[in-house]
């Protein structure tokens, strides 16, 4: 796939390589309460967004390009240590089934209280390390949201 980015250079020339989309929005999470005989379907909901983002994640690995930085798979590796952490996961299904609230309600307060903690670190790059929760959580989000995607850039080219 090909196409033309147009905007403002900040220098001259024309730029050829893999696109890699980059959002610095985070998601709006509404609160709502669910009525006691929900609570398990939503629980479920939860759970079955964790496996699809697992299967996501896996996917991705599976159609790395050949020239993918080595770093790439410890990139992944990382996604999914964080996907499968019981603070993130364990803790939201609780927050579920005590205040009868959504998955992404309960997802996003873990993700606010692990990111808390990392901006304790006293070391940079650990600190840094929530931009990888804050990653994970978001890819969760949107396929709770019905928005999951399954792509991997094959090619691209942006002139500018």
């Amino acid at each position: 796939m090909s196409f033309t980015l147009h905007g403002i250079a900040v220098s001259s020339g024309i730029a050829i390589g893999h696109a890699h989309l980059v959002s610095h929005t985070s998601l709006e999470v509404v609160h709502y309460a669910l009525p006691a005989h929900l609570v398990q379907g939503e629980i479920a909901r939860f759970d079955s967004a964790l496996e699809t983002t697992r299967k996501e994640l896996a996917a991705l690995r599976a159609s790395r390009p050949q020239q993918a930085a080595a770093e790439f798979d410890a990139f992944l590796d990382l996604h999914l240590m964080i996907l499968d952490d019981e603070h993130l996961n364990q803790a939201a299904r609780g927050m579920i089934a005590r205040e009868h609230c959504n998955a992404e309600w309960a997802l996003k307060v873990q993700m606010d209280d692990l990111v808390a903690h990392f901006e304790d670190f006293e070391d940079a790059y650990l600190r840094e390390r929530k931009t990888d929760v804050v990653q994970v959580v978001e890819r969760v989000l949107k396929t709770l949201a019905g928005h999951a995607r399954s792509w991997w850039p094959t090619t691209s080219a942006r002139r500018i």
